[in-house]
């Protein structure tokens, strides 16, 4: 029978100062402070999520004296985390028999090819847009379907699943209403890390384990049903099996065939992440984080308003973890903080294919201004600025130009995103000091898209577009002295 040992075998894509390269996750741990996570954005944010639960479960900071010691440290502590791997050992293997990783041993008949580990394979039309799937496939690297074991548990939509024959909601084959996995249900904001330890302490808010929340590997194999159940805290949501998966392997140990089925069902998806995972980025309303306008121009302010204190306001509990370490002033005071954010899109409201997963990087400025209230209330007061002026010129457009706001939102050329990307760059390199230089960028941008070349056939549109964007710029100047300043 083949094997295949996560804890020791290479499989996780990282780099090293000798560049990428594969290690095991007991590697990984052990040089947690020597390597980073080499992989694209939705591929680094699911593979992070088991090693944010192995690290939880070993050796989690109760209290912030303890995450401040385990920053401060060199490394993470290699004799706690190896006597858990020890404990759990068995747990681990790709292919084991009794418990394979991440998988059901009570599923023993494959329902399709190694396809289905394929990201692109969950869009609708997938083979029409990804031709490579439309052809058979060879057996899979057992370190490539590990990698894309983890991608399908975090990312896999909802929607119609093959059903398991033993499972009494199956309707002619098919069970119906699954829901979509942890990641493809949120805005996901992770804090990047100059290395896998940084990164795992910043995305890892200290905390005690909650009653009954353990990671999938010290759970027993679950049975073949889909199960309606809810999880008890965040080593379980980061571990969350949302599908009945079993790799079966050919002569060679190479994945030949998956068998997939639903897996655990929670009634809300969203509520989940929004109570148990510490990187759901939400709005005021409670719903998720906005990363691109209505025009697919990316947002790169948008994780900034997250800084803001008041409890009406969005929130992101991996944002205010890292806030109030800046404030302990445990964080270089020059440290530059950056986000990654994830946010999946789907081609339904019954999130049944993914559409695409859009990702931005969004840098929030250098922990000193981070550490003080007036200074983030300066970041956030920055931030919003582009989301006012822009609700003044698709106001003001749809009105001059006859329009639907929904259409002028979805217009690219009355759209000020573009336009600021490299300006709020700038600004959050040195918050105090580009200040004035961002309103001016804002200005810029204002004056752009009231000139862009669908309003210059009608002039007095384009009028009325750039006076309402300065009207509400204006509104909202640090110091009215500069008013003058602006670029008009």
């Amino acid at each position: 029978m083949a094997e295949f040992d996560l804890l020791t075998q290479p499989w996780l894509p990282v780099v090293t100062d000798e560049g990428p390269t594969r290690v095991s996750l007991r590697e990984a741990l052990n040089r947690a402070h020597e390597v980073r996570i080499a992989a694209p954005g939705p591929e680094h944010a699911a593979l992070l999520r088991p090693l944010l639960a192995l690290y939880a479960a070993a050796d989690r900071p109760a209290d912030t004296e303890q995450w401040d010691a385990a920053w401060r440290a060199p490394c993470l502590d290699a004799g706690r985390i190896g006597a858990y791997l020890d404990a759990h050992a068995d747990r681990f293997d790709l292919f084991g028999a009794d418990r394979p990783f991440w998988q059901s041993a009570h599923v023993t008949k494959a329902t399709q090819d190694v396809r289905g580990l394929n990201a692109a394979a969950w869009s609708s039309g997938a083979p029409q847009f990804a031709q490579h799937l439309m052809n058979a496939p060879a057996p899979m690297d057992a370190a490539d379907a590990a990698v894309g074991l983890v991608m399908l548990q975090a990312w896999h939509p909802g929607g119609i699943r093959t059903g398991h024959p033993a499972d009494p909601a199956t309707r002619a084959g098919k069970l119906y209403g699954s829901k979509p996995a942890p990641l493809s249900t949120m805005t996901h904001l992770r804090i990047t890390g100059s290395c896998l330890k940084d990164e795992l302490l910043l995305n890892c808010p200290p905390g005690p384990r909650a009653a009954g929340d353990s990671p999938v590997w010290e759970r027993d194999s679950p049975g073949a049903p889909m199960r309606k159940r809810e999880p008890a805290g965040p080593l379980d949501w980061w571990t969350w099996p949302t599908r009945r998966v079993r790799l079966f392997t050919d002569g060679a140990g190479r994945v030949s065939g998956i068998a997939l089925h639903d897996g655990d069902r929670p009634d809300s998806p969203d509520q989940c992440a929004a109570r148990f995972d510490p990187g759901a980025a939400l709005t005021g309303r409670g719903t998720r984080l906005a990363v691109a306008d209505g025009a697919g121009h990316m947002l790169p302010w948008a994780p900034a308003t997250l800084l803001d204190a008041r409890p009406d306001a969005g929130s992101c509990a991996v944002l205010d973890h890292v806030t109030a370490a800046a404030e302990r002033g445990i964080l270089p005071p020059e440290l530059r903080v950056e986000a990654a954010v994830l946010r999946a899109e789907h081609t339904t409201g019954h999130r049944a294919a993914l559409s695409g997963i859009i990702p931005l990087i969004a840098p929030l400025g250098p922990a000193a201004a981070l550490a003080d209230p007036d200074r983030r209330a300066r970041l956030v007061e920055a931030a919003r600025l582009p989301w006012q002026v822009q609700r003044e010129i698709t106001r003001t457009a749809a009105d001059a130009l006859g329009l639907l706001a929904k259409s002028v939102q979805s217009r690219a050329d009355l759209s000020l995103a573009p336009h600021l990307t490299t300006g709020w760059e700038e600004f959050t390199r040195d918050p105090d000091g580009e200040t004035e230089s961002w309103w001016k960028c804002v200005a810029l941008a204002a004056r752009h898209v009231a000139g862009a070349k669908g309003n210059r056939s009608r002039p007095l549109s384009g009028a009325r577009i750039h006076t309402a964007a300065l009207g509400a710029l204006n509104s909202t100047l640090p110091d009215p002295a500069t008013t003058e300043d602006l670029p008009v």
